[in-house]
């Protein structure tokens, strides 16, 4: 099936859907006013007739100066209120639902009576073509039902017939709208064949290509749009390349810093086992690089099975007090400062944030990590918390070493070190701020560092929270 072929289907078939379901909808709404008419109309000719006949009633009373209509008096007043003639019907029945008396011969539904009975009030039900209304009226100390029956046929066939009406009208649209559609379609798509050569050459790889824009509105903007998207695509490859190169750079990353301890491993392992009168001295020496090698290649594992299952974890995203949280963080992070001989504080206000708790607390022992390799002994690290708006804004200082300015927009990078001799020293493989980094973003938050060399660094981060907070 051609394109024009398609497009003038299902546009047919939606005008005729809606067409039709507007009809519908409208002859319905009409259908359902109308009855409603009707069933207002009957209950109030009801109660109209129920009210003259216990008007009756108390005349005959008077009339007789009774104090209480017999039965049989009552029951003669029902059967001269009869009207023969008339198309509605008219019942009464005794207090045990047997009838009394009736001008026609009616089937009423036995549901009615019974919710009548038990809600003691006047009910209508709708038959077929008839609107059936009970109500149990006491008269003369005893209770009785009243039953009148309208016909509603007139309501049914003029709904029967505006029904038979729109549906021809509908075939009617159907035809006219089919001939117009089809002329319409043919004319706006008949200038695409001059768009095909265009689209060819970007279907072969020709992302340099740019159609034309030109003609009606719709048309332009659709050669906009390809040539919108030979664009993306062209930068779409370039990026693919970017990223094939930054991966390759990674897995040299990877083996060159895999490579360093595994070889001091290696050559200390075997002057071990070579060397037979090795001191005791050297013999603790040699074990304490070799120890010194694998802890580094153990943090290095760590770190790197960190970043790479971040995104992928099952997050547990609970509400938690940014208070008592901070206070948890920092009794764990303060015999880590004091060990360094570093002054160490950790504090926020009160307030609640939709967090995943494990990834928080990771993000933070990341930043002090790095803070406290980045600083001397006797230096001071700050980490506070405070809420602005709806977002959450964490810093965290030092009086470090600092970071040149060149270097603040690549120390997110995995396996980048400013100074790679003394964070290897100090047990850094560069890839704690690349894990801070996803944790935050997972956060809906921002990352920056603030920084001058040999004073000191500041790192600020805004959080939104995580998904629940998001809804």
């Amino acid at each position: 099936m051609k394109l024009w072929q398609k497009i003038f289907l299902y546009t047919l078939i939606l005008v005729m859907l809606a067409v039709g379901v507007t009809s519908i909808l409208l002859l319905e709404n009409s259908y359902s006013l109308a009855m409603n008419q009707k069933k207002q109309s009957v209950y109030s000719e009801h109660e109209f007739f129920c009210s003259g006949f216990k008007s009756m009633v108390i005349t005959e009373r008077l009339k007789q100066n009774a104090v209480v209509l017999e039965d049989t008096q009552v029951e003669k007043l029902m059967k001269e209120v009869m009207d023969e003639e008339t198309t509605d019907s008219t019942i009464f029945l005794d207090e045990n639902q047997k009838q009394i008396c009736a001008n026609k011969k009616e089937e009423i539904p036995k549901e009615l009576l019974a919710l009548v009975k038990k809600e003691k009030d006047t009910c209508m039900q709708a038959s077929g073509k008839k609107i059936y209304t009970v109500s149990l009226e006491r008269i003369e100390g005893v209770e009785y039902y009243l039953v009148t029956v309208q016909d509603i046929s007139d309501v049914m066939e003029i709904h029967q017939d505006m029904l038979q009406r729109i549906q021809i009208i509908s075939m009617g649209c159907a035809v006219g709208i089919s001939v117009i559609l089809l002329i319409v379609v043919k004319l706006l798509l008949l200038p695409l064949q001059k768009m095909n050569a265009g689209t060819k050459a970007i279907a072969q790889g020709d992302y340099e290509k740019r159609i034309p824009e030109k003609g009606s509105g719709e048309l332009s903007e659709l050669a906009h749009n390809m040539n919108t998207m030979a664009a993306a695509v062209e930068k779409n490859v370039k990026a693919l390349e970017d990223v094939a190169e930054n991966r390759k750079q990674f897995i040299d990353n990877l083996a060159h810093e895999m490579k360093t301890p595994l070889t001091s491993i290696l050559g200390f392992a075997d002057l071990l086992q070579i060397k037979k009168d090795i001191s005791e001295e050297g013999r603790i020496e040699y074990a304490g690089i070799i120890k010194e090698e694998a802890a580094r290649m153990r943090t290095l594992s760590g770190k790197l099975m960190e970043l790479i299952t971040v995104g992928e974890a099952n997050i547990e995203w609970q509400s938690e007090d940014m208070k008592a949280l901070f206070e948890e963080i920092g009794a764990s992070l303060k015999v880590v400062a004091q060990k360094q001989r570093m002054q160490f504080v950790c504090e926020a206000e009160s307030g609640q944030l939709v967090v995943d708790k494990e990834l928080f607390k990771s993000l933070i022992y990341n930043l002090v990590d790095n803070a406290i390799k980045a600083s001397n002994e006797g230096g001071k690290i700050q980490v506070s918390g405070y809420f602005i708006k709806e977002e959450f804004v964490i810093t965290v200082e030092d009086n470090g070493i600092g970071i040149p300015k060149e270097e603040l927009k690549k120390i997110t990078q995995a396996f980048y070190m400013v100074d790679k001799a003394r964070s290897r020293k100090k047990g850094g493989a560069g890839l704690g701020l690349a894990l801070c980094a996803e944790i935050v973003e997972i956060h809906r938050g921002s990352m920056r560092f603030e920084s001058e060399v040999n004073q000191g660094t500041r790192v600020i981060i805004r959080m939104r929270g995580g998904k629940e907070n998001e809804e």
